[in-house]
């Protein structure tokens, strides 16, 4: 006897000590088996709703809340404090208590011999109801039941102590009828019916408006990118240059092409003097001197769009120059851009589960990644009407929107930043601006 007042005395020692619920948790299901023996302990609590659920089992350190055991110990336990008020350790009784079910799983998992011990305190208004399972082989004995009800009184307290302010147990406390409830509850349904403006968030990009396009204006491959990225460029400037070996050849193939249909036309035009056979070559010579001449002029034009200028002033906008070194090619394909840095546009990909109807002209706000605090006014100009995939394989619709000119502002954003728009529609109640996409999926679901 001795021995086990030195080990209640160091348990509520440790119990006392405790630092967190869940250590003290960890200490009654794990440590009491130093005053009494048993196979298993589990420790239930209640939840928001009143039931008692499983928090904690000797020896296992994660509850599985769908296995079999779990889910038999806990209607085991809410099916026996419901048909009884139990405020002394009681031993189940597989005859009235367990049904058929529940012994075959009892069986296999678990002793036979189980006892259900209440951990309830009332004190300063409030009320703590937890309960100790306790599970062994061999009969209890009244010796052990008794060490067990004064344990309980103790480890009562101190859970009525590390649980009394938690949040939980004053969410317990709440009852329905309260007049606070109900005022909070009539508050609550009124600002439903508020209505506020719908609005989204989207990933957004500055980008240039109407830029000049730089495309190639035949096949081939690059030679070099004579300018930079961001750098300013004047009308006329060279900007790319193509390889031009096969032009260049093909040139002058048909420039000694042309030199030889002359040479054979004037070698007929002298000879038709001495030989009248020769006047009736005089004219097909001619024709052949023409076409050789266009395609002089063709390979020289040809040999000419292989170096590619700059039609406007502006900013280049371009990746990596080196990258496209020996790129090839092909009529049309877009090389860079130039732009003006002051004429901008966003470019917002709205995801389309997050689509909302939006007006001609409709208001956004712009949050640029560089400068969070500070948004920018503007509206948008453009939507398209079929969703696109995005760099992040997303499908979204595109929109362009305008910028509004503000006195607090002089800078222009520069191109290329990214950030996120607001994007403003109609007005809505309240309610459905918090359970849209609840409302969207239930409709997808049922159909209604």
């Amino acid at each position: 006897m001795e021995v086990n007042v030195s080990t209640l005395l160091q348990l509520e020692h440790n119990c006392r000590n405790s630092e967190s619920y869940a250590e003290l948790k960890y200490i009654i299901v794990n440590e009491t088996r130093k005053l009494v023996s048993y196979e298993q302990a589990v420790f239930l609590a209640p939840n928001l709703n009143g039931k008692l659920k499983i928090e904690s089992i000797s020896d296992i350190s994660a509850i599985d809340s769908n296995s079999s055991y779990v889910q038999c110990i806990e209607s085991i336990v809410n099916k026996t404090i419901k048909s009884k008020e139990i405020k002394e350790p009681y031993l189940l009784d597989f005859s009235s208590d367990i049904d058929d079910y529940e012994k075959e799983l009892l069986k296999e998992y678990c002793p036979s011999n189980i006892l259900l011990i209440p951990l309830r305190i009332e004190k300063e208004d409030v009320e703590l109801e937890y309960y100790l399972l306790v599970l062994k082989k061999e009969p209890w004995s009244e010796k052990e039941q008794s060490i067990l009800s004064h344990i309980s009184s103790s480890y009562s307290y101190f859970l009525y102590a590390s649980r009394k302010c938690s949040f939980k147990s004053k969410l317990q406390k709440l009852k329905f009828s309260s007049k606070y409830i109900k005022y909070l509850i009539v508050v609550i349904f009124l600002l439903m019916f508020l209505p506020v403006k719908m609005t989204v968030l989207a990933p957004l990009e500055v980008v240039a408006k109407d830029p000049f396009i730089v495309t190639s204006s035949l096949e081939g491959a690059i030679d070099e990118i004579k300018v930079k990225p961001n750098e300013f460029v004047k009308k006329d400037s060279l900007i790319v240059k193509l390889n031009d070996t096969d032009y260049l050849n093909k040139y002058q193939i048909a420039k000694k092409t042309l030199n030889v249909a002359k040479a054979q036309l004037h070698t007929a035009e002298q000879g038709s003097f001495y030989d009248p056979k020769q006047k009736n070559r005089i004219e097909q010579l001619k024709a052949e001197v023409q076409l050789k001449q266009s395609e002089l002029k063709f390979t020289k034009e040809q040999l000419d769009k292989t170096l590619i200028y700059a039609e406007k002033d502006g900013f280049t906008i371009i990746h990596n120059p080196n990258e496209w070194k020996g790129k090839p090619v092909v009529t049309g394909e877009r090389i860079l851009m130039i732009a003006d840095k002051k004429n901008i546009e966003l470019k917002i990909m709205l995801p389309v589960s997050d689509a909302i109807f939006l007006e001609d002209n409709a208001e956004i706000k712009a949050f640029l990644d560089n400068d969070p605090l500070n948004s920018w006014n503007g509206n948008i100009t453009h939507i398209t009407y079929k969703p696109e995939l995005t760099p992040q394989g997303i499908l979204s619709y595109n929109i362009s929107a305008n910028l509004l000119k503000s006195e607090d502002k002089n800078s222009t954003p520069t191109i290329g930043l990214r950030g996120t728009a607001k994007i403003y529609s109609q007005k809505v109640s309240l309610f459905f601006y918090l359970f849209k996409k609840p409302i969207t999926t239930m409709r997808q679901w049922i159909g209604w």
